[in-house]
């Protein structure tokens, strides 16, 4: 157990970057079950189930930069090429023996449930990229997709390292409407979860378009905005449909997209049911489900 928090980007760094990173339980069955059925298994069928897991999809990125060889130039930037890189053997030996994140928290419930939604949040933000990059015609949709789920996991990591800073943040937020996320973070961790968010990806080399694609200083492009609006979408929509905030999240989707507001809703409504029938995943209430409320 940490006894004293870090209290600037730095020294997050240092704690975050050097952690073993585990992995959503369910990922870890999912993994056995699928194992016993390796002859059957398409590299396709591997990514469907790791896109589940943001962390999973973190640690795999993270496995290939540790083993590329000098003569590969060229960034290896989505999960599916991944796999293709190590093969269907090499992704069960490497990952099979993986840490359970429920472990670091199964002493703090609230955090660990806490955690699950950010996990299903990250979910459902790549699956509004998938969507939303699609109906923009994106070249390597893949690659907005993954930026997207690997948007939230510097969150992710703090929820089992600083758990009672983290219920803190969230119930900033909470109890106070007009408070900024930005601003509850940086009087609480010392910097913002985008800043820790983008000095991780340098730190671990991840492929540099991924950590352009989640950086909130080039909002000017088109590929930005969608991994931006995905994360802005999920993220409001975890505590209601009928904010000022979510009404402002589909004024900038059907812009970007060029389509009429109702248009954009239909998208985020139908992405969200989609997103919810995996809702076992995570064990936690998906967004789709304050639907009916706000209805």
């Amino acid at each position: 157990m940490i006894m004293k928090y870090p209290d600037n980007l730095e020294k997050w760094v240092e704690l975050l970057s050097s952690m073993d990173i585990p992995i959503l339980r369910t990922t870890h069955e999912e993994i056995i079950k699928q194992q016993k059925n390796v002859d059957n298994l398409s590299l396709r069928d591997i990514a469907l189930f790791i896109r589940h897991d943001p962390l999973l999809s973190l640690k795999l990125l993270k496995h290939q930069e540790h083993i590329r060889s000098q003569q590969q130039t060229t960034d290896i930037t989505t999960i599916e090429r991944v796999l293709l890189m190590i093969g269907v053997t090499g992704f069960f030996n490497t990952f099979c023996g993986s840490l359970h994140l429920e472990d670091s928290l199964a002493h703090n419930t609230m955090a660990l449930e806490a955690c699950h939604q950010s996990c299903a949040r990250a979910f459902f933000a790549s699956q509004l990229a998938n969507s939303m990059s699609k109906y923009h015609r994106d070249l390597d949709p893949n690659e907005i997709v993954t930026a997207a789920l690997l948007h939230e996991t510097a969150e992710i990591l703090l929820w089992p390292v600083a758990p009672v800073l983290m219920l803190k943040i969230k119930a900033e937020l909470k109890n106070n409407s007009t408070l900024r996320s930005k601003d509850a973070q940086t009087q609480i961790l010392g910097c913002t979860l985008n800043e820790l968010q983008q000095r991780l990806s340098n730190q671990w080399h991840l492929p540099k378009i991924l950590s352009h694609l989640t950086d909130e200083n080039f909002l000017d492009e088109p590929r930005v905005k969608i991994v931006q609006l995905a994360t802005s979408i999920a993220r409001h929509t975890e505590w209601t449909w009928d904010s000022e905030y979510n009404n402002h999240d589909l004024e900038l989707c059907a812009e970007l997209l060029n389509i009429s507001k109702d248009e954009a809703h239909r998208l985020i409504v139908n992405t969200a049911l989609l997103s919810a029938k995996q809702w076992h995943w995570y064990g936690v209430q998906p967004s789709a489900a304050r639907l009916l409320e706000h209805s």
